[in-house]
């Protein structure tokens, strides 16, 4: 059997768990289907989800048709987990884009798009609510062409009736639609173009083959409609879905490569640890290495799903998904055997905001941290830390919705009542310039058994930390050099001014070991004061993140929305006036509109949107901001030695 993993993905409220419902349904996996309102949904399986009606983690599903196993991967759909759909595209062989034929193209939708585009997924999209009073689909399909791509291929003719009634006709059914997908072909293959041109005879299969290759080279996007609601255009998105997306042939013989996407807990606490198998294949009672560690472990209890339920099983094969639950060392992001090379990694949006958290009851503050640590290995961006000074525990987020998940989740999954302090903005520092700095042994101050050499230079914004060496590993060999690394990358986490330094080359260029004396932690304990020591010379410079934003309100309100963008030292990039509504799109600072949906949604009684996806950062141009809270600047024996190492520098 065949198998497939496909995702779910769309921006907030089109429909898309609806649209799962009814695949399952559909292909004979459940026997009546759920619905959001009434919490009966298999994929939002959380107490949190089904009360909110909002997906908040991804969940996998399965079900069989066409002689395919199809796994199913449903997404949240708001901005604050947008972390959470792109870790799941890591492990996609397709996607279903669920745009909704309402409220079309938002600015998730984009994000999404783009993401699946540099990922090479194939997708195809599905024009949910139809049914919908005062849908007009051209206007919808200019949408698609105009925000998302031009190579669209409409595999059904749509005739809207009355009271939300409508009519599908397929393709095979329907000369007009077959005839403009040939036209798209000869347009976008040059293959059959020119054989077109040439009066050469094109056989249907030929079209056929050319039309499945455009899909799996993302260089065709078939759209299908339909009502999920009402399960209307389901089974032409089945039969799609096992005929039109590429199913891959994996060799079971092949060394095991599988990769952790998702970590979750059941009702008993039990960690599950979800894995999409790339090579090979996974046993009971098999042992296996984790990629980049020493750490070996056997795998005690398997499981894997079927037909919308997890079962256990003796083995997982190449292509599908395996849950273990005895890895409690496994993260999000590990690999177990070797690293599958078919991924590509992309830029992951990180949290801009950050918040304290206490428990109401200051006697379940070490409960909290428990739990907090467990949601963070759930979410690590999350990335929670307990400031050594003061003892706040901070957590990063991407905004608000998020903060009332994550209170709720601590409620419901582990009975504590907790309140976050006030959402604080994340900036970071970058290197001014080139900068150069040596600490030798047995030169006091130096107490440890190395001498590190570290050149610093900034590179351009959105770099990140880009780290090399030039020591070469026959003089100092892989230990010593892995701590310098990761010394290296931990010094990061704290700049001149407390943040997270990025956009910087940093290179290992000088080392020096006596042996047997040195040990790989003299070079790991010293690496930090070089490093602070170049990053002193280098001096550095404040960034702050930036998100794209787009507000849509009535004209009337328009006025005060141009004075609130400038207010908050808003860019207007592009100003749309239609109808009664009024769009404006641009770059906005993350600190200055924080709150501001909330405000826009007060004073416009609930008709104005505030839509905003992670931009990046740029220069502060403002007097430099100190990092307050989550560093440990404070710590006197460091800073004592930090000053011993200045002094000696001067000198």
């Amino acid at each position: 059997m065949k198998i497939i993993n496909i995702g779910i993905l769309a921006h907030v409220d089109a429909g898309k768990t609806t649209v799962t419902e009814g695949l399952l349904y559909k292909s004979g996996a459940i026997n009546k289907i759920g619905r959001v309102d009434n919490a009966t949904t298999t994929t939002d399986s959380m107490e949190l989800e089904r009360d909110r009606g909002i997906t908040i983690r991804a969940s996998t599903v399965s079900f069989n048709y066409n002689d395919t196993k199809v796994n199913i991967i449903d997404t949240p759909g708001h901005m604050d987990f947008i972390a959470e759909v792109e870790r799941t595209l890591k492990v996609l062989d397709g996607a279903i884009l669920v745009i909704s034929a309402k409220e079309g193209i938002q600015v998730q939708t984009k994000v999404i798009f783009n993401t699946l585009v540099k990922l090479n997924i194939p997708t195809l999209i599905f024009v949910n609510k139809i049914d919908r009073k005062g849908v007009c689909l051209d206007e919808i399909y200019t949408q698609i062409q105009e925000k998302l791509t031009s190579n669209l291929a409409i595999m059904q003719s749509v005739k809207i009736k009355d009271k939300g009634d409508f009519e599908l006709t397929n393709v095979r059914d329907d000369k007009v639609i077959q005839s403009q997908i040939i036209e798209k072909l000869l347009d976008i293959n040059d293959y059959l173009a020119e054989k077109y041109i040439n009066g050469d005879v094109i056989a249907e299969k030929e079209y056929n083959d050319v039309f499945l290759d455009e899909i799996n080279n993302c260089n065709l996007y078939p759209v299908f409609h339909g009502s999920a609601l009402k399960n209307i255009g389901i089974d032409e998105l089945l039969f799609a879905i096992t005929k039109y997306l590429p199913t891959k042939s994996y060799n079971t013989e092949d060394l095991l490569s599988a990769y952790v996407y998702k970590i979750d807990r059941d009702e008993k606490s039990r960690k599950m640890t979800f894995l999409r198998v790339f090579s090979g294949n996974i046993r009971t009672r098999q042992d296996v290495y984790i990629n980049g560690t020493e750490e070996t472990f056997k795998i005690k209890s398997l499981e894997s799903i079927m037909n919308g339920e997890i079962v256990k099983v003796d083995q997982v094969n190449s292509g599908d998904i395996a849950i273990i639950s005895n890895a409690n060392s496994l993260k999000i992001g590990d690999y177990i055997g070797k690293k599958y090379d078919g991924i590509l990694d992309i830029k992951i949006a990180q949290p801009a905001l950050r918040a304290s958290i206490k428990p109401c009851d200051l006697s379940k503050r070490s409960k909290l941290i428990e739990a907090l640590f467990e949601l963070t290995e759930e979410d690590p961006f999350l990335d929670c830390e307990i400031n050594g000074d003061t003892g706040e525990i901070i957590l990063k987020l991407f905004g608000n919705i998020q903060m009332e998940v994550i209170e709720s989740l601590l409620k419901s999954r582990y009975k504590i009542d907790a309140r976050f302090g006030e959402l604080k903005t994340i900036y970071k520092e970058r290197p001014k310039r080139n900068s150069k700095a040596v600490i030798h042994i047995e030169v006091p101050p130096n107490p440890y058994w190395a001498s590190i050499g570290l050149s610093i230079e900034p590179l351009p914004i959105g770099s990140g930390l880009l780290y090399k060496t030039e020591v070469s590993y026959g003089y100092l060999n892989n230990s010593f050099q892995n701590a310098v690394k990761d010394a290296v990358e931990k010094a990061c986490k704290e700049g001149l001014y407390g943040w997270e330094v990025t956009d910087l080359k940093v290179t290992f260029d000088y080392g020096l070991y006596y042996s047997p004396v040195s040990t790989p932690s003299d070079f790991r304990n010293l690496t930090p004061y070089v490093f602070w020591e170049a990053l002193r010379k280098a001096g550095t410079e404040i960034l702050e993140p930036y998100l794209k934003y787009t507000v849509q309100v009535p004209n009337d309100f328009c006025g005060r929305v141009m004075s609130d963008l400038r207010k908050m030292r808003a860019s207007i990039e592009d100003i749309i006036a239609k109808g009664e509504e009024t769009t404006l799109s641009g770059k906005i600072r993350v600190d200055t509109s924080k709150s501001y949906q909330s405000e826009l949604l007060s004073y416009s009684n609930g008709k104005g949107i505030f839509i905003t996806e992670p931009y990046g950062y740029d220069i502060y141009n403002d007097k430099p901001i100190i990092n307050d809270i989550g560093n440990d600047n404070n710590d006197s024996n460091k800073e004592g030695l930090r000053y011993l190492f200045q002094k000696q520098d001067e000198n």
